[in-house]
């Protein structure tokens, strides 16, 4: 919302579900530090870089504890740089906040290295075609094995010819 400063455009959906004035701060401050938007929580939407503004989004969603996150492409229109960075910042916030995030996306290799398990997905109607397990330490390495031979297994189980 361009007329809200970072910090208020975070602490919109703790506004909506009334968080008492206390609990918001706290939640606010903690969260603009673990996403690193404290310095620009004052500046407005059109003030901050395309990373910061993906950080917001990412503030808003994990600041009103969800059970469930579901993330639909939201790096689908970024840059590989810009998207690598993100994708550790998720993975960083995530481990801290513990949530249960459903990522949704067409790489298979920004699958492989977020997931903890994939569901691969086959065309209409739509179903489960198979669960496959990423078992991998963070971070993750392009290069190791283990990752390529994933990205293979998902890879060949999309393929339709």
């Amino acid at each position: 919302m361009p007329w809200r400063t970072v910090k208020q455009n975070v602490a919109y959906g703790m506004e909506i579900k009334k968080v008492p004035k206390e609990e918001l701060e706290e939640r606010l401050e903690k969260i603009l530090e673990l996403v690193g938007l404290t310095s620009c929580a004052d500046l407005y939407p059109n003030q901050i870089s395309a990373s910061m503004e993906q950080r917001v989004a990412i503030a808003r969603a994990f600041v009103v504890n969800p059970d469930i996150l579901l993330m639909d492409e939201p790096y689908g229109q970024l840059d590989i740089k810009l998207r690598y960075y993100l994708e550790d910042e998720l993975i960083r916030i995530w481990k801290e906040l513990k949530s249960t995030v459903i990522f949704v996306t067409h790489n298979i290799e920004e699958a492989v290295y977020l997931a903890e398990r994939i569901l691969v997905l086959t065309n209409k109607p739509t179903t489960i075609k198979e669960e496959v397990i990423v078992d991998l330490p963070r971070p993750r390495d392009f290069r190791d094995p283990q990752f390529v031979a994933i990205r293979k297994r998902v890879t060949d189980l999309i393929k339709w010819w």
